[in-house]
C-alpha cells in the first residue's frame, strides 16, 4: 500500500486547502515531519486515517463536526482526498465529514450530512466505485487488509501508543493482539468447548439423577418392608449392584417369613371356620325342628275347616258335571230347528234327478238319500284323484328338464374330477422332494446374520489393517519431511541473520550507491562526492541478498510449520488406527476376510434357497390341497347326479302311465277337475244341509235322553238344583287353593319330618346334646372373621414383599440398562470437560494459559524476534526482546515479555529501562509489530510508513542507531515518514514536510535542506 496524494481543507488547524505530494516525499525514502508543538503535524496522519476509515484514531476520535477546523470560514466545507494505491489498483476517496453550514437565504445554520465518494483510475479514467460511507470503507478495507486498528499499528505508528505496548499488562496486550490478528475464531473454540462440557456435564448429571432415582425406587421399594432393623445398612454407601444384592437377599428372607406365616395363618382360619361351620349346622337342625314341630299343631288345628272345603268343592264338581249335559239339551233344541229350515229351503232349489241325470247319463233316478251320498262320494273321490295327480304333472315336466341339464353337469363333474386327481398326485410327489432338500438346508446350520457380522468385521479390520500400514509409511515420509523442512528453516534464519548483519554493516555502502554526481547528498547535501565508500559497489548487492534470505526464511517458515501439522496429524490417526486394530497380520485378516466371505455366501445362498423352497412347499401343498378338495367335491357331485338321474329317470316314467289314466280323456288334470266341480259343488250343499239336520235332530233326541238319565244318577232333583250347587269361579279357586295350600303343608310336614337333618335333630334332643346358641354363634364367627382377616393380611403381605422383590429387580435391570447409557457420557463428559479446562487455562494446563492466548503468544514471540533484530541495531546489540510464558501467582501466562541484557545475561522487566532505552525498545516492538502483521495480512505490501514523535528521550549516540535502523525501512523504494521537532533530527534529514502554526490557521509546505521545494506542499 502506497499513498501518493493528500489534499486537506477546513479540517483539523487547516483552515484553507492543503496539497501534499507524497511521490515527491517518497523520493528520498526518509522525511520528517516537522512543525512546533501544537501545529498540527499529527493532524496530518489523522486526515490519512480519516480519507480511509472515515474516524481518527485514538483518543482524538470524536465527533465529525469536531473535525472541523475553526480557522475555516463559514462557508468552506471540511474534506479531506487522499490517493493510494494497493493490491495494483489505483484509487482515490474524498470524505467530507458532517458540520453546520449557513443556510444559503437568511441568517442561521443547517446540518451538512458526511459525504464519501470511492474513485478508481482505469484506462479510460477515473471511474466512481461508490458514494456510501459504508459501503467505501468495506470496499477499502477489504483492500488494504487490514482494519483501522491495524493501519495505525502498521502504517501509522501513532504518538506515545507503540511505547503503551511495551507497558502494558498481559491482559491488555491481549487485547490489543486481538483486535490485531483477529483471534475471535479461538475464543469462539474455548466457548464452544466450554458450552459442550457443560451440556455433556448436565447429560452426565441427568443420568446420574435418573441413576439415583431408580436406586432410589429400589430403596422406597424395600424399605416398606424391611423394617427399622436394616435401615442403618440402607443409610450407609451402598449402591448399584452392592446394593441391589443386598436389597434381594433381604426381601427374599422376608419373603420366605411371610410364606410360612401365610401357610399357619391358613391352617388356623381353616381349623376355625370348620368348627363354626359344624356348630351352625347343629343350630339349623334343631331350629328346624321345632319348626315343623310347630307346622304340625297349626294343620290339626286347621283340620275341620279343610273338611268343609272339600265338602263344598265336591258338590260344585257333581254340578259342573251336569252343567254340561243340562246346556247341550238346551242348544240341541235350538240347533234342530235351525237345521231343519236350512233343508227345506235348498230342498225347494235342488232337483236330485237333475244333477243326476247330468253327472250319470240316466233320467231315471230316484233321488234319494242314499243315492245323493253315493253320488257325492264318488265326485269327492274323483277330485281328491285330480287334486293329488296336479304335482305329479308339474313335477313330471320340470324332471324332464332337469334330467337333461344333469346329464351335462355329470360329464363336466367327472372330467374335472380325473384332472385334478392327476394335479394333486404331481403335487404330492413334488411336495415331498422339496420338504426333503428344506430338511436338508436347516441341517446344514447356516446363521446369515452371525456369517454377516462377521464378514463385515473381519472387512474392517482389513481396511484398518492396510490404513494403518499406509498412514505408517505417511507418517515416516512425514517426519522425514518435517525434519528436513525444519532444518531448511534453521538455516534459513542463519543465513537471513548474517545477510541482516552484513547489510547493516554496509549501510554506507548503501548510500554511496544512490550518489549522482551534481546531485545533493542525502546525509550532508552536497552535490559533490570526491571519496564515495569504497563498499558502494556491494551495497544493493547485499540488500537484495538480505530481501531474498528474508523471504527464503518466511518461505521455509511456513513449510516447516505446515509439515509439523501434517505429522502431527498423521500421528494422530495412526494412533486411532492402531486401536482399531491396524498391528494385526494382514495375511490372517485377509484369510480370515475370504473365510468369512465364503461362509456369509453360503449362509446366504442357503437362506435364500430356503425361503424360495419355503414359499414352493406352501404352494405345493395349497395346490394339493386344492386339487384334493375339488377331486373329492367332484366325485360326489358325479355320484349324486348319476343318483338323481337314475331316479328321475324311473320317476318320469311312472308319472307318466299315473298321468295318463287321471286324465280320463281329458286334455288336462285341470280341465277335468273343472268338470267335476261344476256338478259337486251344489250336491255337496245340499247333501250337507241334510246330515246337519240328522245329525241336530239325533243330538236334541241323544241330550234330552242323557239329561234325564243324569238326573236320575245323580243327588240333584231338577236342573234348578244343579244351578245352586254351582260355584263362582274365584270362589271355587278360593277354596281349591285353601285345600291345595292345606295339603301341600301336610305333605311337606311329613317330609320334613322324615328328612335326615331333622331325624338327627330328634335323636340329639332325645340324647340331650347341648345346641349352642346364637351369641355362642356370633363368638365363634367373630373368631372365624378374626383368623380370616389374619390371613388376608399375611397373604398381603406376602404378595407386597414378592412385589418389592420383582420392584427391586426391575429397578436393578433399569440401572444395569441406564449405567450402559451414562457411561459413555461419563467418558466424553471428563474428556470435554479436561479439554474445555486446558483450552481455557485450567486443568493440566500448567502454564495457565488459554487458547487464544497460547495463539496470540506464538503471534507475540515473531513480534518479538522481528522486534529484536532492530532492537539489538539500535542499542548497540545489547538489548533484545523475548516472550515470556512464565506465571505470576494465579495468573494465567502467555503474552509477557523480558528485555534480555546481553552485557550481563540477565533477563530483566521491560518497566528497568530508561526513557530512552524503552523508546527504542518500543519503536522496535512497533516496527515488529507491523512487520508481523503485514505478514498476517496476506504479505500486504507496506510502502508508506509514519512514525509520531518520542525521538527526544535520545541521546546522540542511541539517536544515531535508531536512525540507522530506520534507514533500513526505506529499502525497496519504501517511504518512511518520522514526526518529530528534534533539532538533531533536521540536520540528519534533508526532506522535511514542515508545518507553520499561526493566527488563521497551521499550513504545510515542503523544504528541502530548509529551501522550499516547488510543486510541494501548498497553501
Amino acid at each position: 500500500m502506497r499513498i501518493h496524494r493528500l489534499e486537506i481543507q477546513a479540517f483539523g488547524p487547516f483552515a484553507g486547502r492543503e496539497v501534499v505530494d507524497f511521490n515527491q516525499l517518497g523520493a528520498q525514502g526518509l522525511f520528517l515531519l516537522n512543525g512546533s508543538t501544537g501545529a498540527g503535524k499529527t493532524s496530518v496522519l489523522d486526515a490519512i486515517c480519516y480519507a480511509l476509515y472515515g474516524r481518527v484514531p485514538g483518543a482524538r476520535a470524536s465527533s465529525g463536526a469536531a473535525l472541523r477546523s475553526h480557522h475555516a470560514a463559514h462557508s468552506v466545507p471540511p474534506e479531506v482526498l487522499c490517493e493510494f494505491s494497493a493490491a495494483g489498483r489505483h484509487l482515490e476517496v474524498r470524505r467530507s465529514p458532517e458540520w453546520m453550514r449557513p443556510v444559503k437565504r437568511g441568517s442561521g445554520t443547517t446540518r451538512e450530512q458526511a459525504k464519501t465518494e470511492l474513485r478508481e483510475k482505469t484506462a479510460d479514467g477515473w471511474e466512481v466505485k461508490s458514494t456510501r460511507n459504508d459501503e467505501a470503507a468495506m470496499e477499502i478495507q477489504a483492500l488494504l487488509g487490514m482494519n483501522m486498528a491495524q493501519f495505525t499499528k502498521v502504517v501509522l505508528l501513532a504518538q506515545g501508543e507503540f511505547a503503551a505496548f511495551l507497558r502494558a499488562t498481559a491482559e491488555e496486550r491481549q487485547i490489543l493482539l486481538q483486535k490485531l490478528f483477529g483471534t475471535d475464531i479461538y475464543k469462539d473454540v474455548e466457548q464452544r468447548l466450554n458450552a459442550e462440557a457443560k451440556a455433556a456435564q448436565a447429560n452426565v448429571a441427568a443420568g446420574l439423577a435418573e441413576l439415583n432415582a431408580v436406586q432410589h425406587v429400589a430403596r422406597s421399594h424395600a424399605m416398606v418392608y424391611l423394617g427399622e432393623e436394616t435401615d442403618t445398612v440402607l443409610a450407609t454407601e451402598l449402591s448399584g449392584p452392592e446394593l441391589f444384592n443386598f436389597l434381594g437377599v433381604q426381601l427374599a428372607q422376608r419373603a420366605e417369613t411371610a410364606r410360612l406365616n401365610a401357610r399357619e395363618a391358613t391352617r388356623q382360619a381353616q381349623a376355625l371356620s370348620s368348627e363354626f361351620h359344624d356348630m351352625q349346622d347343629l343350630n339349623t337342625r334343631h331350629r328346624t325342628l321345632a319348626g315343623v314341630l310347630a307346622e304340625q299343631e297349626r294343620l290339626v288345628e286347621l283340620g275341620p275347616a279343610a273338611w268343609q272345603w272339600r265338602a263344598e268343592l265336591e258338590h260344585h264338581h257333581d254340578a259342573q258335571v251336569l252343567v254340561s249335559v243340562v246346556d247341550a239339551a238346551s242348544k240341541t233344541a235350538t240347533a234342530a230347528e235351525h237345521a231343519g229350515a236350512a233343508v227345506e229351503r235348498l230342498a225347494a232349489d235342488v232337483d236330485a234327478r237333475d244333477f243326476a241325470a247330468e253327472l250319470l247319463g240316466s233320467p231315471a233316478l230316484t233321488a234319494s238319500d242314499a243315492e245323493l251320498e253315493r253320488l257325492d262320494r264318488s265326485l269327492l273321490t274323483q277330485l281328491a284323484g285330480v287334486d293329488g295327480a296336479l304335482p305329479e304333472e308339474s313335477r313330471h315336466a320340470s324332471n324332464v328338464t332337469e334330467l337333461a341339464k344333469n346329464q351335462q353337469a355329470l360329464a363336466l363333474a367327472q372330467d374335472l374330477a380325473k384332472q385334478q386327481d392327476a394335479t394333486a398326485r404331481a403335487a404330492s410327489e413334488e411336495l415331498v422332494q422339496v420338504r426333503a432338500q428344506q430338511e436338508q438346508l436347516r441341517q446344514g446350520g447356516h446363521d446369515q446374520d452371525r456369517a454377516r457380522a462377521e464378514a463385515e468385521q473381519a472387512r474392517a479390520l482389513v481396511t484398518t489393517i492396510s490404513q494403518y500400514a499406509q498412514q505408517h509409511a505417511l507418517v515416516e515420509q512425514l517426519a522425514e519431511v518435517e525434519s528436513a523442512a525444519r532444518e531448511e528453516f534453521l538455516t534459513a534464519k542463519q543465513d537471513w541473520l548474517e545477510a541482516f548483519d552484513r547489510r547493516l554493516s554496509q549501510a554506507a555502502g548503501e548510500l554511496a550507491s544512490q550518489l549522482v554526481d551534481g546531485e545533493p547528498c542525502l546525509v550532508c547535501g552536497s552535490t559533490a562526492h570526491p571519496a564515495p565508500s569504497p563498499l558502494a559497489g556491494s551495497g544493493a548487492d547485499l540488500v537484495r541478498a538480505e530481501k531474498l534470505a528474508k523471504k527464503n526464511l518466511e518461505s521455509t517458515e511456513t513449510l516447516a510449520a505446515a509439515a509439523r501439522t501434517a505429522v502431527e496429524e498423521a500421528r494422530s490417526l495412526l494412533t486411532v488406527l492402531t486401536e482399531r486394530g491396524g498391528g494385526a497380520n494382514a495375511v490372517d485378516a485377509q484369510d480370515a476376510v475370504d473365510r468369512c466371505g465364503q461362509a456369509l455366501q453360503q449362509a446366504t445362498a442357503a437362506q435364500t434357497q430356503l425361503a424360495e423352497l419355503t414359499a414352493a412347499a406352501g404352494q405345493l401343498q395349497s395346490r394339493a390341497t386344492a386339487a384334493q378338495a375339488e377331486v373329492v367335491a367332484a366325485t360326489a357331485e358325479a355320484a349324486s347326479l348319476q343318483a338323481g338321474n337314475a331316479a328321475l329317470t324311473r320317476e318320469i316314467a311312472a308319472l307318466a302311465a299315473r298321468l295318463g289314466q287321471m286324465r280320463h280323456g281329458f286334455d288336462s288334470l285341470t280341465a277335468r277337475r273343472e268338470a267335476l266341480l261344476g256338478v259337486q259343488h251344489p250336491l255337496t250343499e245340499l247333501l250337507h244341509a241334510l246330515r246337519q239336520r240328522a245329525t241336530a235332530q239325533q243330538a236334541h233326541h241323544d241330550a234330552h235322553a242323557a239329561l234325564d238319565v243324569a238326573l236320575t244318577a245323580s243327588t240333584f232333583a231338577d236342573v234348578d238344583a244343579v244351578h245352586r250347587a254351582l260355584l263362582t269361579a274365584a270362589q271355587a279357586q278360593d277354596l281349591h287353593a285353601k285345600l291345595e295350600e292345606y295339603t301341600q303343608a301336610l305333605a311337606i310336614k311329613n317330609d320334613r319330618l322324615q328328612a335326615p337333618e331333622v331325624v338327627l335333630a330328634r335323636e340329639e334332643a332325645a340324647a340331650n346334646v347341648p345346641v349352642p346358641t346364637a351369641e355362642a354363634l356370633a363368638q365363634l364367627d367373630a373368631g372365624v372373621q378374626e383368623a380370616l382377616a389374619v390371613e388376608r393380611e399375611v397373604d398381603v403381605a406376602w404378595a407386597l414383599v414378592r412385589a418389592a422383590a420383582t420392584n427391586v429387580a426391575a429397578s436393578e435391570a433399569a440401572f444395569a440398562d441406564l449405567e450402559r447409557v451414562v457411561a459413555p457420557l461419563r467418558e466424553r463428559s471428563q474428556l470435554v470437560t479436561g479439554l474445555a479446562e486446558a483450552v481455557r487455562g485450567g486443568g493440566d494446563n500448567k502454564l495457565k494459559m488459554t487458547l487464544s492466548s497460547y495463539v496470540l503468544a506464538a503471534r507475540l514471540e515473531q513480534v518479538a524476534e522481528a522486534a529484536s533484530l532492530r532492537l539489538a541495531t539500535m542499542s548497540d546489540a545489547r538489548y533484545t526482546l523475548r516472550h515470556s510464558d512464565a506465571t505470576a501467582g494465579n495468573k494465567k501466562s502467555g503474552l509477557g515479555l523480558d528485555v534480555i541484557d546481553e552485557w550481563t545475561g540477565a533477563s530483566r522487566d521491560t518497566a528497568t529501562l530508561s526513557g530512552g532505552e524503552s523508546f527504542m525498545a518500543s519503536l522496535s516492538l512497533a516496527l515488529g509489530l507491523s512487520d508481523v502483521v503485514q505478514q498476517e495480512s496476506g504479505g500486504l505490501d507496506i510502502e508508506t510508513l509514519f512514525v509520531d514523535e518520542g525521538f527526544g528521550s535520545l541521546d546522540e549516540q542511541s539517536l544515531e542507531q535508531v536512525m540507522d535502523a530506520l534507514e533500513g525501512l526505506r529499502d525497496g523504494g519504501r517511504m518512511v515518514g518520522l514526526v518529530s521537532h528534534v533539532a538533531e533530527m533536521k540536520q540528519r534529514i534533508p526532506l522535511h514536510l514542515q508545518v507553520h502554526k499561526g493566527r488563521n490557521g497551521s499550513t504545510l509546505e515542503l523544504t528541502m535542506a530548509g529551501v522550499a521545494m516547488a510543486g510541494g506542499a501548498m497553501g
